[in-house]
């Protein structure tokens, strides 16, 4: 009996561990199965967005791809997704979405490439050299860096870097038609006519290739209209480009200014033809309208827009065209009408604003001041509109309303580096030192690495003695790490010369060579230094030179004192 009860027993204990094993079992199978069920769930939804994307669905392919990421926050291809379409669709959060796929997948080269060129769309100077610089060496010897590196500089206005990124990018991946495209573009800039004619001949072979053959016809085009060479073979090329089944509208008017540059008796028909394609496109038809404002022409632009249906004129963005005919023209009253009568949503800030330049003009200054405010309220919640405005502004002449806003704009990151840089030019072409030294406090801010911004504030600070221990600082590391450079040398030479030490300026400036200290704007500060040494003849032959120099007023107080003493 007590055996009996402790099989039983036994039975009972193996059927309560058995069930609990099972129901484990059953948990972790469950859990498994779930969890496999979301990883194929995630990897469905990522390979649906990415055939909605090659379909041209970027809505779809967003929120398909927004749909992995919600399953899973650490999904690097789901973030990855996002920042492509934000990419082709050229929405301003594709930096934000390649910076959180290199936050989930650092140190992957190709996505912070990735990066940089979304910040070059986007006019983001300083974040994409930061990425550029952050990258490892290995990465720093690819082409795709040079070629990154390359667009940068070339934004940055640095021609020879510029160039020889895009060489060295061409070298590393000589089969990439793209690079030697852009290299041969740099170079048909160069004052070296070897250099141009080299980059004609591989324009000229890229023509052959059906990828490349617009873009190089087209760069062709417009060197050669630059340097006025050949009208009648530029004609000819302007012609074949156009007929290219993937010519852009502004190819068509770019053969059609040609023609009219020409005086060629085709040109009235051909315009003719333009009006007739382009009333059914409002983007072509408001191309074609500020194609005629900006070439004397005008006053056509508007009897033309006479004849088109009250909607074609009425639709974005054929107003603000038709706007800029009316203000080409100083027809204030037809402004005033046109831009009291039409939509021009979503920007109508646009429209407060050339309603203003029209009552302005008929010497209404209250509406005109009213209307003005309107276009910066409702400009004011989005960058791209106040810079938009700012332009306008500075078009119609209005000086302190477009620096007004430059320096609203230079407070976001969005629009900071154009403003910045707008505002230098602006204060360079005033000769406003002070003007400049506050600009450029905050364009080394904004890009750290520049050596050319810095050496310009180093010099501009000594100009006007503001910080001189920091001006110092950085005129002395600026000529360390390009020793060769006339234009650091000089600030370097200039930096010291003010702390008393002649004799190491000019022993500085002794350094370049004959050529370099023949630089107008170089030969200045030696003509300074030399007299401040006494060589008085041999600073009178560099003094000379300095009056070829665009020099600010600060400058120019100091040559003249120097020319003082050596008389």
């Amino acid at each position: 009996m007590e055996i009996q009860s402790e099989k039983n027993e036994r039975r009972f204990i193996k059927l309560i561990v058995g069930g609990l094993v099972g129901s484990v079992l059953v948990v972790v199978l469950v859990y498994a199965g779930v969890h496999f069920f979301h990883r194929w769930q995630e990897r469905h939804l990522i390979r649906m967005a990415a055939a909605y994307l090659s379909g041209g669905d970027a809505k779809l392919a967003a929120l398909s791809a927004r749909r992995a990421l919600q399953m899973n926050p650490g999904n690097a291809e789901a973030a990855r997704t996002l920042a492509q379409i934000a990419d082709r669709t050229g929405d301003r959060t594709a930096l934000m979405w390649w910076r959180e796929v290199l936050n989930l997948q650092p140190h992957n080269t190709e996505d912070a490439l990735s990066l940089v060129r979304s910040a070059l769309r986007l006019n983001d100077l300083a974040a994409a050299e930061k990425t550029l610089d952050g990258l490892d060496e290995a990465a720093k010897r690819t082409a795709g860096y040079h070629a990154a590196r390359g667009r940068l500089e070339e934004m940055k206005k640095h021609p020879a870097e510029a160039e020889r990124h895009w060489a060295e990018a061409s070298a590393l991946a000589p089969d990439n038609l793209s690079y030697q495209f852009q290299l041969a573009v740099i170079r048909l800039g160069s004052n070296d006519q070897a250099k141009r004619e080299s980059a004609r001949q591989v324009l000229e072979h890229l023509r052959a290739d059906p990828k490349q053959r617009a873009p190089a016809t087209r760069s062709l085009i417009l060197d050669g209209m630059a340097h006025q060479e050949a009208a009648r073979q530029t004609q000819q090329l302007a012609n074949e480009l156009q007929s290219y089944p993937e010519a852009l509208f502004s190819d068509h008017l770019l053969y059609l200014e040609i023609l009219r540059k020409l005086h060629d008796p085709g040109f009235a028909e051909y315009l003719g033809k333009l009006q007739r394609d382009a009333v059914s496109n409002p983007a072509d038809l408001a191309s074609l309208l500020s194609w005629m404002s900006g070439n004397e022409t005008a006053a056509a632009a508007i009897e033309f827009a006479k004849t088109l249906p009250a909607e074609s004129v009425g639709k974005w963005p054929v107003s603000p065209a038709l706007a800029a005919a009316y203000a080409s023209v100083k027809d204030w009253p037809g402004l005033e009408h046109l831009a009291s009568t039409t939509d021009w949503s979503p920007f109508d800030f646009l429209r407060h604003a050339y309603l203003s330049r029209a009552l302005r003009g008929q010497n209404k200054k209250l509406t005109a001041e009213q209307e003005w405010l309107a276009a910066q309220k409702e400009a004011s919640t989005q960058p791209q509109s106040l810079l938009v405005l700012a332009r306008a502004a500075a078009t119609w002449g209005w000086e302190a309303e477009t620096v007004d806003l430059l320096w609203i704009l230079a407070k976001s990151e969005d629009t900071r580096l154009e403003a910045l840089q707008t505002l230098y030019q602006h204060y360079a072409k005033l000769r406003d030192t002070t003007g400049l030294y506050r600009t450029l406090l905050r364009l080394v801010e904004a890009l750290p690495n520049d050596l050319a911004l810095q050496n310009n504030l180093a010099q501009v600070s000594l100009l006007i003695g503001a910080d001189l221990e920091r001006a110092r600082k950085l005129a002395a590391e600026t000529r360390s790490k390009e020793p060769l450079n006339g234009a650091y040398v000089a600030t370097y030479a200039f930096s010291i010369y003010t702390h008393g030490d002649v004799k190491g300026a000019l022993q500085a400036m002794d350094q370049l060579t004959e050529d370099q200290l023949r630089d107008p704007s170089v030969a200045a500060y030696y003509g300074v230094v030399l007299a401040a040494a006494g060589q008085k003849e041999k600073a009178r032959e560099y003094l000379r030179r300095a009056v070829e120099a665009n020099l600010l007023p600060e400058e120019k107080a100091l040559v003249e004192k120097a020319e003082s003493t050596v008389r």
